[in-house]
Formats: structure tokens, sequence, C-alpha cells
């Protein structure tokens, strides 16, 4: 038996740190895959390709600990300055030409000494003693490359809002001392909600809703929140989960209506109510596939008719004057027997009582206003939203001189109203809407089906896994920060993961959106008098 014969040299020793390369000198098959021993660390040499990206080798097998994942940012300390980069792809490769991997050699296919994995990464950027920037230069070769832990992610911390929604994310590891929350100064310029069924939507809205409430009712709040829940899973939760009622600790922060009789008699729940003079004839638009002769129709009665429009449309003299006008009697006719069924058929409708006033108050108050509308057709709640945003439009209008809080509007299944070929008033919200202090949060499986201009005015998205190619490549062609990048990242997430993408935050962060039964629990254990940032490091990270 031939025995195993090695030299070692020792190339460097600096701050302990050594350096040791074997040498198999009696043909013996070992791994030599460069790995620096640093107080117990794996470590790996950088051969960087460019500016664009940097690459790097690892062991084509690691123990199940130190395996590299998509997605895992590692950092290369050279002088002064630190770089990032995140890991986009892992490929096998070899020191064979060809077809390495049919390659015999003996009774064995390989050699273990020549293959190896390459780690394709993504430069993000660097810190220096002034921060965080991007990098306008490369590591040098061989630089070490080590996976960053909290230390090297710490400036992280200071680029963060005020509105925590989860904890950052290395890989499938959480960083759980650093915090992910997005900004209220961002929230007028629009933010988007990006997933397929199942991929914890509804849980990140409760769990952003709930961080909202607790900024209202600290007297920290820069913004008001409506939220239309048309599934009855926000109020009282739904399946076993909770709600936002169930946040006593913060409840201050949470204003609820509902068109439900039953749940309006819980304590804080008030019985949503719409005047009959607060409806507008293109507020009719969203209900119904409309002619272009109806659709004129509809655009025409504001201008014949006053704030009773709705009464008058029913009489015969109301007719009369649309006829006289150039309109048919059938189309009006039409028109008429619709809005009649819309007014029967939707019982929070008044004559005279109106929720409406106390909404925009309380948005300017800047609190979480919570509007429940279980059971309601897709219809009858697009009608309702196109009402309630308007009455907000205009009234921020109005009052676009003076100081007030801004505004987040959220829209479910937004694709219905901001698709191609169906915009509707919501498309004069995410146009003009940030002029005077009104975003929208669009919340939707398909943004393929959102009309691209619109998707392009949107400065905050919180993607959530999507599996189709078409959904994702709208995303990347509209987002203010690179995601083309990140599609296989995108791919492998799981639930409850996220990539937020916004204002303020340097890069598309990797995030594991808190539980919202967990971060409730933690909410209701805080202490209401420590008013204490996130930034300060008073954070405590939720865990499953």
């Amino acid at each position: 038996m031939r025995e195993r014969s090695l030299e070692h040299y020792r190339l460097a020793r600096k701050n302990d740190v050594v350096l040791l390369q074997e040498r198999n000198l009696a043909g013996i098959e070992i791994d030599t895959s460069k790995r620096i021993i640093e107080k117990g660390e794996t470590t790996y040499r950088i051969i960087s390709k460019s500016v664009r990206e940097y690459q790097f080798i690892i062991p084509y097998k690691q123990p199940d600990e130190e395996r590299i994942e998509v997605g895992q940012i590692f950092y290369i300390r050279d002088g002064r300055l630190i770089f990032l980069a995140r890991v986009l792809d892992i490929q096998y490769d070899s020191n064979y030409d060809g077809k390495w991997d049919t390659t015999l050699r003996g009774t064995q296919f390989f050699d273990q000494d020549q293959i190896f994995n390459r780690v394709i990464a993504e430069p993000l950027g660097c810190v220096d003693t002034g921060g965080f920037r991007k990098s306008r230069t490369i590591p040098t070769k061989f630089s070490a490359v080590k996976k960053a832990e909290k230390e090297e992610l710490r400036f992280l911390l200071e680029a963060m809002g005020d509105i925590e929604i989860g904890v950052l994310r290395n890989g499938s590891k959480w960083v759980e001392e650093m915090p992910v929350a997005l900004h209220s100064d961002a929230m007028d310029h629009h933010m988007g909600i990006f997933a397929t069924t199942g991929m914890g939507k509804s849980n990140f809205m409760k769990v952003f809703a709930a961080s909202c409430m607790k900024l209202a009712a600290k007297g920290k709040s820069k913004f008001g929140l409506l939220v239309v829940d048309p599934h009855g899973e926000y109020l009282l939760g739904k399946n076993g989960s909770k709600g936002l009622m169930h946040l006593k600790n913060y409840e201050s922060g949470l204003v609820c209506y509902t068109t439900d009789k039953k749940n309006a008699t819980h304590p804080g729940v008030e019985e949503l109510t719409v005047a009959l003079d607060e409806i507008e004839p293109m507020d009719i638009s969203v209900l119904y596939d409309w002619s272009s002769a109806q659709r004129d129709a509809l655009e025409s009665i504001s201008r014949v008719f006053d704030s009773n429009w709705l009464d008058d449309l029913q009489t015969k003299e109301g007719l009369a004057a649309m006829v006289s006008e150039g309109f048919n009697e059938k189309t009006m006719g039409v028109i008429s027997r619709r809005i009649k069924t819309i007014v029967e058929k939707n019982r929070y409708i008044d004559k005279t009582k109106s929720s409406i006033p106390n909404i925009l108050a309380h948005l300017q108050e800047g609190k979480v206003v919570l509007v429940d509308i279980p059971r309601m057709s897709d219809r009858s709640e697009l009608f309702l939203l196109s009402v309630i945003s308007r009455c907000i439009l205009e009234e921020y209008k109005q009052d676009a001189a003076r100081g007030r809080k801004n505004c987040l509007i959220t829209i479910e299944e937004a694709q219905r109203v901001l698709g191609e070929g169906n915009l509707t008033r919501f498309e004069s919200i995410a146009r003009e809407g940030r002029k005077f202090g009104v975003g929208l949060c669009a919340i939707t499986q398909q943004p393929k089906l959102i009309d691209k201009q619109l998707l392009s005015q949107f400065n905050t998205l919180v993607v959530m896994g999507l599996g189709d190619r078409n959904d994702r490549s709208q995303l990347e062609e509209s987002a203010k920060q690179d995601l083309s990048s990140l599609d296989i990242e995108i791919q492998t997430l799981e639930k409850g993961e996220a990539i937020i993408s916004t204002l303020k935050i340097p890069f598309p962060v990797p995030a594991k959106i808190h539980r919202y039964e967990d971060y409730l629990g933690r909410l209701e254990r805080e202490d209401r008098s420590d008013e204490k940032l996130i930034t300060s490091g008073g954070f405590r990270p939720v865990l499953d």
C-alpha cells in the first residue's frame, strides 16, 4: 500500500491567519480546495471576473452547515474597503476539458482535486469609513471571501426605515439582529406586493398594518393607511389566524368600519355608510363593461344634473333630459336600471349618513383605517373603493397647500383596475397621487397584467415568489432597482420570504417576513413607554 505523502507550505501568517496549500506528491487523491483556516472559519479566494461580476471557487462537496446558497451575501475585505456580493448562481466546474463528469481516470470518474463548484456573485457595493456606496473598482484578485454576518451588514441598520416588517435573510438563514423596515416617507410613491397564492401576501399586510398602528398609537405616524378587506381576514382573522383587532396594545392606531352587521357589534367597529350624494357617475363605471355610447352618457350625466342625479335619472323627466342631449333612450334605460340595482343591492348606501368624512379625518391623523367588506362581490368592492379613493384624492387636492399626513390606499387584486385597457380613476391616483401625498398599494398575483407605465410609478416592490417568467420580467423592466439578476432567487423564495426593493435602502434586500401571530405577541409584550427606535438596537427578533 502506498503511503500518503504530503508537503505543507506555509504561505502567509498575519493576524492569526494561516493559509495552507497541500501538494499531492504521491499521486493520491486529496481535496485541494484552497480554503483558509482562520479561527475555525472557512473562507475562499476570489477570482474576480469584472466590476460587474465576481467569481470564487468552493469544494464540489460541502458539509451541510457550510453549504452555499443562492441569495447569500458574502464580503471581501481589501484594505480599507469591504466589498459585498450576492450569490446569483452555483455551477459545477473542473480543470478537465470537455465532458469532465464522464472522463474516466482509472477506476474513478474524476480526481477530487480537479473538480469544484464555481460561484457567480453580483457586486452590491462596498463599505468604507464614509459608509456604503456603489463600487467603481474591483477587489484584488485572490482576496479572501467570507460569508457576511451582522458586523459586515450593520450599515444597513442606518438605511432602514420605521415600518418594521421582518428580519434580514442571508440565504435561508436569518440575521436576527438586522430588522428590515420600510420608510414612511416613501409610501406616497406607491407600493406593490406581488406573490402567487399561499406565499404570504395577507400575512405581510397584517404585519405592515400592525407596524403602522404602532407608529400611530405612539404619535409617530407620517401617513394614514386605508385597507379595504373583501375576504374578512384583517379584522378578526380567519381560519384560526388573528386579526388587527387582537393588537390591544396599540388599538388606538386602528379604526374599523364594516358592511357586516354582525361584525359591527364588536366594540370599536362601526357600520359603514356612504351617502347618495357622495356617488358620482364615473364611480359606476367600474361595475360593468359599458359600451362606448353608455360610457359617453355616464360622462355627461354630471353636466346635465346636479348632486341629486341618482334620483333624477330614475324619473321620466331625467330620462327625457338625457335624450334631449342626444343619447338613445334604450341606452339611458340600461344605465338607469343598473344604477337602481346598485343602490338596492348595496345596503350601506344611505340617503344622508356617511362614514367617509370620518374616514378622511382618521387618515389625516395617520391612523390605520380598516374597511371590512366580507362576502361582497368583486364589482361592488371596486365600486366602494372607487368612491372612497375619489373622495380622498379630491380632499387632498383641495388642501394640497396645507401640511397634512400622506395617505396609502391598498387595492387587492389590483390588476382588475390597473390593467392595460381597463384603467379607471385609480389611474389618476397612480399618475398624479404623489403630488398630493396619496399613494397606492397594489396587491396582485399577476403583475404582468398591470399597465407597464403605471407599474413604473411604483418605487417600493415586495416580491414574495413568482413562478411565472412573464410576471418576473414585468417587474424587472419596471423596478427602480435592478432585479434582473435575481430571477433564480425569486423563483426559489419560500412562504414568508421576500425581496424588498425600495427607496433609501441601497440595494434589494432579502427578508424573512414576521409571522403575524408571533409579531402580535411581541408587540403585546412591549412597554409602551419604550420609545427606542429599531436603529438604536432595541430590536428583538420573532422566532418560529
